[in-house]
């Protein structure tokens, strides 16, 4: 007979709808048993077609599966072709590796397909390379964690001879370490939405190294970032295919630019496009034509806008034409920020400044109708929800506006399921945008 965990299987990933198994008689001379697929009724009985299957146990044969089945890439619902004839087939078959799947037409008699699946053993042999990988992951994120949390213990062996903002972004980034658990490797705020476990495990390892190369020098390179922590010939570019991102990802931790923790050879600046009147200790824009910030400035000043209304759009083209119509920024007393795609650090440091510091009384959400769009808006929203007193309005693609969040990615969802669509396809105009200022 056959575990009842093989046929939870085989109902899982063989059977189709209304089918049922018949279990036969092993096979006298091997470990073979032939299973009916059936379909029955209080009026009809087919048999559909047959399982072969094995009965072997795990103490009849050895833990290892042989490397030529990896080549073949099975999964549970894929199905294959193997030479019926082959020795090696029927050993595969025998030892459970894989199953038979015959079926027949409706005569029940003549064979319609004939092919082979994953079987049983294999689907747990891959099960648990799965969970070891699993294991090894979370293993690793608990001494990464410890490792860092040991690192930056020794912040106070050296902090009177910190600046103070760099201080402040390794204290923010204690607490934010601290909180941390295992599964908020899968999903967390803390981490990008679009990172899988792996990538969240190596920008822990980035950060580890990162924080001990800021403790022990003022200022160093990109490159010994990896170097250092790795000690390899090719350590240095470990971490360069996601230069950008764990730069991002760090400063949005630490609320401080990288450059202020001692990261001297970055050699990029972040823009950040605006238009409006905005002034901060050392400057001054009035209104006009498009500006533009840098995230060493956001990081340096305190800025404010006397405007009441603040856009937040997703892309330049948008921005352009609002800043370029005539009179429109002075009339409606409007501050416009382009996000410029998805929310990096230099962007929601630009976006939560102003609001801390001016009187913003309402704010505009306008992003692509794409899903990189409305992660965008998710991303923009979960910057700014959390000032109360904003009266927070999401632009829909039928030129209206909706002030709840759900609502809204509830209506986008829809949307999403049939359309795709850019701002700029529904740009409208000065009476529009107006409209949705009052609405």
């Amino acid at each position: 007979m056959i575990e009842e965990s093989f046929q939870v299987y085989i109902k899982d990933f063989i059977l189709k709808s209304g089918e049922v198994l018949e279990l036969g008689e092993p096979n006298k001379d091997n470990f073979l048993l032939e299973v009916r697929i059936i379909k029955r009724s209080e009026r009809t009985y087919r048999i559909l077609g047959l399982l072969i299957v094995s009965t072997k146990t795990t103490k009849d044969i050895e833990s290892t599966n042989d490397h030529k089945l990896d080549a073949i890439k099975f999964t549970p619902r894929k199905k294959v072709s193997l030479d019926d004839n082959d020795r090696q087939t029927f050993k595969w078959l025998e030892e459970g590796w894989i199953l038979k799947e015959v079926r027949f037409e409706k005569d029940e008699k003549t064979v319609r397909s004939s092919q082979y699946r994953m079987g049983y053993r294999l689907y747990e042999h891959e099960q648990l390379k799965v969970q070891q990988k699993v294991d090894y992951v979370y293993s690793e994120f608990s001494k990464v964690k410890d490792k860092l949390l040991r690192t930056l213990a020794t912040i106070d062996d050296n902090y009177n001879h910190f600046p103070h903002r760099k201080k402040l972004g390794l204290e923010n980034m204690v607490k934010i370490i601290n909180q941390l658990k295992q599964c908020d490797l899968n999903e967390s705020d803390y981490f990008p939405q679009k990172w899988h476990v792996k990538k969240s495990l190596k920008y822990l390892q980035f950060v580890d190294a990162f924080s001990q190369l800021c403790l022990q020098k003022k200022d160093f390179d990109w490159k010994e970032i990896g170097a250092t922590y790795y000690k390899k010939i090719g350590g240095s570019k470990e971490f360069d295919p996601y230069k950008q991102e764990f730069i991002d990802q760090l400063e949005e931790w630490a609320s401080v630019p990288a450059t202020e923790l001692g990261l001297a050879s970055l050699g990029q600046i972040t823009s950040v496009y605006f238009a409006g009147q905005l002034s901060g200790r050392y400057v001054a824009y009035q209104l006009g034509p498009v500006h533009a910030l840098t995230n060493l400035s956001i990081a340096q000043e305190k800025y404010l806008t006397k405007a009441t209304n603040l856009w937040l759009v997703e892309n330049r083209a948008i921005l352009t034409r609002l800043a370029a119509t005539e009179q429109f920024l002075e009339e409606t007393n409007s501050f416009i920020i382009c996000v410029d795609g998805h929310l990096r650090s230099a962007h929601r440091n630009a976006i939560t400044q102003i609001l801390d510091n001016s009187n913003i009384e309402q704010v505009l959400i306008w992003c692509d109708y794409d899903p990189d769009g409305l992660q965008i808006s998710k991303e923009i929203y979960s910057t700014i929800y959390k000032y109360s007193n904003l009266k927070i309005k999401l632009i829909l693609p039928e030129q209206e506006v909706i002030s709840d969040w759900h609502k809204y990615e509830e209506h986008l969802k829809g949307f999403l399921e049939n359309n795709k669509m850019e701002q700029e396809q529904m740009m409208g105009g000065v009476v529009l945008w107006k409209r949705w200022i009052l609405d």
